[in-house]
């Protein structure tokens, strides 16, 4: 990361700079910005399941790029105003129960609907979403494995391994049948991202406990759908992108890390 290179952990200037990202990066908690990449990845699958219904061979399309940003912006207000504050989005936050889980499925099969919606509504056409919704209640499957900071040591960890065996197993069926969905609506992008996604979560089930197996689950399939999304709508990298490396400059002068980031955790397996 070229902010590690420019401003050492040792210099006096990060050392100053720090209390100002300290207190701004609280205030990105409080706010649950790091959540805005699942927000906005929902809503934009709704928009390219829509150009998908009017054209099935439409790529690197930027002319629905205001109306794409508008609906991020509103589905960031009402994610920072009502989702997180009221605690109706807690994905990543807690184990979530079976009844949670039920209406967080609710809440992100209406922001895929809300970025379906158009001036020109194709009701037949909603079938299609069926496929991205389950990549999702996939990936919030792995989100039921918490991940805790070490601050002192800049490393995570799991809280428990509980049901480790179940939850991975419908993780992975459900990107599984995501694919063959995808495949018999002749959909690309779900097709093809969920057949690169789906080996992170067998992975984490076949391979010993660590948590570097869950780190790739939690966050590689979720930057591999928002990429191909991006085959459709490009100008969703400009907000994703902006997201992305703002949080890793606030975490990097709060905590000493890179995050979100790539990278894993490569301690002795527990």
């Amino acid at each position: 990361m070229i902010i590690e290179k420019l401003f050492s952990k040792k210099s006096n200037l990060y050392n100053n700079l720090k209390p100002f990202f300290k207190i701004t990066g609280e205030r990105v908690d409080q706010l649950g910005l790091i959540h805005l990449f699942s927000i906005w990845t929902l809503v934009v699958a709704g928009i390219v399941v829509k150009m998908h219904s009017n054209d099935r061979f439409i790529y690197w399309d930027w002319s629905d790029s205001f109306s794409g940003l508008i609906k991020l912006i509103f589905a960031t207000f009402i994610f920072i105003k009502y989702l997180f504050p009221k605690k109706v989005w807690l994905v990543g936050i807690k184990i979530l129960s079976n009844n949670e889980i039920l209406k967080h499925s609710i809440v992100a099969l209406f922001l895929i609907i809300f970025g379906f919606l158009d001036t020109q509504i194709n009701i037949s056409s909603l079938i299609l979403i069926i496929p991205y919704l389950l990549v999702f209640v996939s990936c919030l499957m792995i989100f039921q494995f918490k991940l805790i900071l070490d601050e002192k040591n800049g490393t995570w960890d799991i809280v428990q391994w509980k049901n480790k065996n179940l939850i991975l197993a419908i993780s992975f069926s459900l990107m599984l049948f995501s694919v063959i969905l995808g495949i018999f609506f002749d959909d690309p992008i779900v097709s093809t991202a969920g057949m690169v996604s789906s080996p992170y979560a067998i992975i984490a089930l076949l391979w010993p406990n660590h948590v570097r197996h869950m780190q790739r689950a939690r966050f590689y399939p979720l930057f591999t759908f928002a990429m191909f999304l991006c085959v459709r709508a490009p100008w969703f990298i400009l907000p994703t992108f902006t997201l992305f490396f703002s949080l890793r400059v606030i975490n990097y002068f709060r905590y000493g890390i890179a995050y979100p980031s790539f990278a894993v955790d490569f301690l002795d397996d527990e």
